[in-house]
């Protein structure tokens, strides 16, 4: 097990940024770009260590850590007035496999924000919770003497920045209705995701697009994918937009959905489930790292400058489609 040390830089971090906690979008640092969500940076690194400290040890579907974090989200969601779509706040789901001897409890946690013009048509924005534990339990590598894989880009990153985003739309309320999905088992095979979609509490028709986020919190060269535009050309657009106007420090690149010369992530999370219905999807997230699926994926090694700016630009995403929502041709 190792012992959290928090980096310099990271609290160095807290005292430069503006955690812009009353205010719904500040203006954007590039010419001509449209105000940018003003998220907590703050709250949002805080969410982080929370949900990858030790003590969470890895996260793993099925375990009290993992329920912990489940919890977690779902009072976050209550505490900002989220409202239920379907039978309520969590929807539970079976994980049954040859090499498991029982079956394993798993839960998404849902919420949704109303549209104010359009409240029968929906955005999904959604990010995976779970992780793969510790040693010795699954897929987990150690590093070192240490045996948790805290999973902190893989990915409380990207759940931290969803209960962001959710908090900001709240404030900042969207035309069409936005649900925030907060997956389980993404590491399992994206069946909580897969779960949710096949019994979805909205008709298919009516779901616009998935926004996925899944490890957004560190690269070495500041490059973070828009995974989608290749399947779904009609999205190509507002990613384009999207890559000229991504905040510093990030480079957005548009790819990794089939495109030649690189591979496809199309299924590699959650938004696999949605893209199998038919359902366009963007998928927000980076190229593995050294400490993928490692004992030292500590949140203190996550670049934070970059993983507020990740959320940001997802939630200035999903501001500009909900503003102008592309069709999908027929």
């Amino acid at each position: 097990m190792t012992t959290l040390r928090p980096h310099i830089g990271f609290f160095s971090f807290f005292f430069a940024a503006a955690c812009a906690s009353g205010q719904a979008t500040i203006a954007s640092p590039k010419a001509g770009c449209p105000p940018i969500p003003a998220l907590d940076s703050t709250a949002l690194m805080t969410d982080v260590f929370r949900l990858a400290a030790d003590s969470m040890r890895g996260r793993r579907t099925g375990t009290p850590e993992n329920a912990k974090a489940r919890d977690f989200i779902a009072a976050r969601f209550d505490a900002l007035g989220l409202g239920v779509v379907g039978p309520g706040r969590l929807a539970p789901f079976t994980i049954t496999s040859t090499r498991r001897p029982q079956p394993i409890q798993g839960t998404n946690v849902i919420g949704v924000i109303r549209g104010s013009r359009f409240p029968d048509q929906y955005i999904v924005v959604s990010a995976h919770f779970d992780h793969i534990g510790v040693t010795g339990d699954g897929s987990c590598r150690a590093t070192g003497a240490d045996s948790i894989c805290n999973g902190a880009d893989d990915n409380a990153s990207g759940t931290a920045a969803l209960l962001q985003l959710a908090r900001h739309f709240s404030i900042a309320k969207p035309q069409h209705s936005i649900i925030f999905a907060a997956f389980d088992a993404e590491e399992s095979g994206d069946v909580g995701s897969r779960a949710w979609v096949d019994s979805m509490p909205v008709p298919v028709a009516q779901v616009l697009i998935d926004v996925n986020m899944d490890m957004i919190g560190r690269n070495a060269k500041n490059e973070l994918f828009a995974s989608g535009p290749t399947k779904y050309p009609h999205l190509a657009p507002l990613v384009n937009a999207a890559i000229v106007c991504a905040p510093a420090p990030i480079t957005l690149i548009s790819g990794h959905d089939g495109e030649a010369g690189r591979d496809d992530w199309t299924n590699q999370s959650d938004q696999g489930a949605f893209n199998r219905k038919g359902i366009p999807f963007i998928y927000f997230g980076e190229e593995d790292h050294p400490d993928y699926h490692r004992a030292g994926d500590h949140p203190d090694r996550l670049m934070p400058a970059f993983d507020v700016a990740a959320a940001r630009l997802v939630g200035s995403f999903v501001s500009r489609f909900d503003a102008n929502p592309v069709a999908k041709p027929e």
